[in-house]
Parts: C-alpha cells; sequence; structure tokens
C-alpha cells in the first residue's frame, strides 16, 4: 500500500534519544520506524528541500544516478524481523528494471530526493502502525515525538 513521509522526529526510548521516521497511509495509520541520526537529518534536509554545503551521501548518489539515467522507480518497504524492517530500492534503467535490497531509510532519503512513490506491504502496516488518534491523544506529534 502507498504511504508518504510525514516527517523526522526525535522520541524518548530507554537508551536516550532515537531518531524515527513516520510513514503514512494518508488516512489515520503511521508506522514509526527508527532510523539512524545521518538517515535522520538527510531524509529532514530534503523534506524541507534545504541544500548543504557540500553534498550529503544520498545527494551524491542520486546525482550519479542522474547523470546515468537511472531512474527509482519505487520503493518497498516488504518485511519486518525482530523489529528490523527490510526494504528493495527498484530502479530503472532505461528498459531494465533492477531491484536492490536496501536499508528503508536509505531507500526514503533517496525517494524524498526524487518524489519516489514508496509502498510498505499490508501485513506490515496492520502489524506495527500506530493510530493518528492515539498520538494526538498523547499531544501533537511534535510533543509526542520529543
Amino acid at each position: 500500500m502507498p504511504v508518504s513521509v510525514k516527517g523526522v522526529y526525535f522520541v524518548s526510548t530507554i537508551t536516550g534519544p532515537q531518531a524515527v521516521v513516520f510513514l503514512s497511509d494518508n488516512e489515520d495509520m503511521m508506522v514509526p520506524i527508527y532510523i539512524g541520526p545521518a538517515e535522520a537529518i538527510s531524509i529532514d534536509v530534503a523534506l524541507r528541500r534545504e541544500t548543504t554545503p557540500r553534498p550529503m551521501t544520498h545527494d551524491l548518489l542520486k546525482t550519479i544516478m542522474d547523470n546515468f539515467s537511472i531512474g527509482i522507480d519505487r520503493i518497498i518497504i516488504d518485511d519486518l524481523d525482530e523489529q528490523v524492517f527490510y526494504a528493495r530500492l527498484m530502479l530503472q534503467d532505461g528498459d531494465r528494471q533492477v531491484e536492490i535490497d536496501a536499508r528503508p531509510s536509505d531507500c526514503i532519503a533517496l525517494a524524498v530526493r526524487t518524489n519516489a512513490s514508496i509502498f510498505i506491504e499490508r501485513e506490515i502496516m496492520e502489524k506495527v502502525s500506530i493510530d493518528r488518534k492515539d498520538i494526538e491523544a498523547a499531544g501533537n506529534l511534535e510533543d509526542f515525538a520529543e
């Protein structure tokens, strides 16, 4: 099912602050995916349409892909094993489609930069999603995520 990136936030965990990206089905369900701080910054910069003085890793990869006329068809988050999400980056190289195993955070960082579609398997969405109303009951999303 198609999802969009709601934003990147930091949440308090027992081990300290942790970056999380929220994906939304544009209804009421949201999927939190915990990510590393570098990927969180990369996604947030792209969501804000900001540029950095020097290209970040995901900007570099996009530039390389652009120069070789390779596009991102879509990304698919298709597995969850012991709280670890797995994703595939579906690339289009002319008539050839290439599937690459990748971390969801890297896929999301590239998808935000290229406006590529993001999909998540329905059963994963049903298993780990949080109702937006539950988050809002605890305060707004920014308060929830701080």
